[in-house]
């Protein structure tokens, strides 16, 4: 009779760890089959995300900048957009040379429906016909229509290449300044190439 209760217990023992062990597979794999529960509970505080990211000003019918990224997520706590490989583009007023501006990550900060700032970092390219400058962030400041880089920083085009560190872009007068240690080198085969 003894033997009889123990092998009960155990059998109740076992039934109930194989029934522990099934919920928590059950479980797992249905997490792993709903990607939205997952990416809810990896990113608590993201309100949208967002592929193939896309946003655009207009104004009198004239497009003024546009944005795109493969990826974006909202976070609507910090009304910030955290993008990545973003590109952004500005049209010039004349509206025949845009702006071009392109990097791996990218953070937008919102007002309202417009966008504020934009900060782009690594490896980020700037391109304004043949000029392309190259450095590791860079920030759009929409108030003072103004980029600007706070480290090193390289602009190139078939004839010169400039080598600074800082620098500020007034988008509108399409100025380019760097701030310090400036080197020039200009290439006399450009022509050639």
């Amino acid at each position: 009779m003894r033997r009889r209760r123990l092998r009960r217990v155990l059998l109740i023992g076992v039934l109930t760890a194989l029934g522990g062990i099934a919920y928590l597979v059950s479980s797992s794999v249905s997490a792993r089959l709903d990607p939205v529960r997952v990416a809810a509970d990896l990113l608590p505080q993201v309100a949208q995300r967002i592929q193939n990211f896309r946003r655009v000003k207009v104004k009198d019918g004239r497009t003024v900048w546009e944005i795109t990224a493969d990826e974006a997520q909202y976070f609507e706590d910090d009304n910030q957009i955290i993008v990545r490989e973003p590109r952004l583009t500005f049209f010039l007023k004349d509206g025949e040379r845009p702006c071009r501006v392109a990097g791996s990550e990218g953070r937008l900060s919102l007002d309202g429906r417009d966008i504020d700032s934009v900060t782009l970092g690594g490896s980020v390219s700037v391109q304004l016909d043949e000029l392309v400058l190259e450095t590791d962030e860079a920030t759009y400041d929409r108030e003072r229509d103004l980029i600007t880089s706070p480290g090193a920083v390289i602009v190139r085009s078939r004839s010169l290449e400039v080598r600074g560190k800082g620098m500020e872009i007034s988008v509108g007068p399409q100025q380019l300044r760097l701030l310090g240690d400036v080197h020039t080198t200009v290439r006399s085969d450009a022509a050639a190439s």
